[in-house]
């Protein structure tokens, strides 16, 4: 708890919130907001955001490699403590959701989930924007 007794959120759960986890996906919603048509984004904001949203997986397809490494027990050993130190360390990494494994790889899957959204919204105002032109074009004459 916070001196304000609010409690004090981990750094995983902000992250799990914000882009996945199975309780809440923003990612998500995003999507479906953008797939039933209730989200729409300019071609320069959306460019914008486009690349922001690459950038960010650029950056964490770079640490993919070293997080499947913590999935696996470090060797420290073969005596029963060190297998059992091991396993700890594993389980401290990948052993429930909120463990840095699967958040890093829900991290992932929300920036995949956005991107979708980003592409389906800015479709969605390319299509207003049509639709608004063609409507207005019948007061032109």
């Amino acid at each position: 708890m916070s001196e304000s007794g609010e409690p004090v959120h981990s750094v995983a759960s902000a992250i799990t919130n914000a882009v996945g986890s199975p309780e809440h996906d923003g990612a998500k919603h995003m999507l479906g907001e953008a797939q039933a048509g209730r989200w729409a984004v300019d071609e320069e904001t959306g460019t914008h955001l486009r690349s922001a949203i690459s950038h960010a997986h650029g950056q964490l397809d770079a640490l993919n490699a070293r997080i499947e490494l913590l999935r696996r027990a470090p060797k420290l050993g073969n005596d029963a403590y060190a297998r059992q130190v091991a396993e700890h360390m594993r389980a401290a990494m990948d052993s429930d959701a909120q463990s840095l494994v699967p958040v890093f790889k829900a991290l992932l899957e929300g920036l995949d989930n956005l991107q979708q959204a980003l592409e389906v919204a800015m479709r969605n105002y390319d299509a207003a924007d049509e639709a608004a032109t063609q409507y207005l074009g019948r007061f032109k004459d």
